[in-house]
């Protein structure tokens, strides 16, 4: 066989066999406020190199709600952030969908965690309270095969409990 044969047969099997690609990364994201009234979850959905974007669906939980109510509205926006359609919302539309007056207010008198997955790994990354900036010493990180995802929502209450709101 000749040179350019073995060439022209390596161009024909890298064209027509087909190119396999891995599967995306589960990318899946929440933030969940808590005021002194209430928590606010929001849906986190994954944009690549950017962050995430926030948007619907926003669940309100009283803040005296129980571990399966909290639970339970944990797991619906978790879950609902691996969807590929959502409605992109702006800044002020977003802060008036969760009932709130300003970001600035808001960022004031609330606590706030934003937990999101990588593959196999969740991240509990909270704020400082008020401060726009994330307190990386007190995140926590669970593996999806080893934690179940009730532990990995009280984890998130208890830090959100963790501070007194003034």
């Amino acid at each position: 066989m000749k040179k350019w044969q073995k060439i022209l047969g390596w161009i024909k099997v890298k064209l027509i066999k087909p190119r396999i690609t891995k599967e995306p990364k589960t990318q899946r994201g929440c933030g969940i406020y808590r005021t002194t009234k209430q928590y606010i979850f929001l849906t986190g959905y994954g944009k690549t190199g950017i962050g995430y974007s926030m948007s619907y669906p926003i669940k309100f939980a009283p803040i005296d709600c129980d571990d399966v109510e909290f639970n339970n509205l944990f797991g619906e926006v978790f879950i609902a952030s691996n969807r590929d359609k959502y409605e992109e919302l702006t800044s002020a539309q977003l802060i008036k969908a969760m009932k709130q007056r300003s970001w600035r207010q808001l960022h004031n008198q609330s606590m706030y965690v934003h937990v999101r997955q990588n593959d196999a790994e969740i991240t509990i990354l909270p704020a400082q309270y008020k401060k726009n900036e994330w307190d990386y010493e007190h995140s926590l990180i669970f593996d999806i095969d080893k934690d179940s995802i009730y532990d990995i929502a009280n984890e998130a209450r208890k830090l959100l409990d963790n501070i007194e709101i003034d």
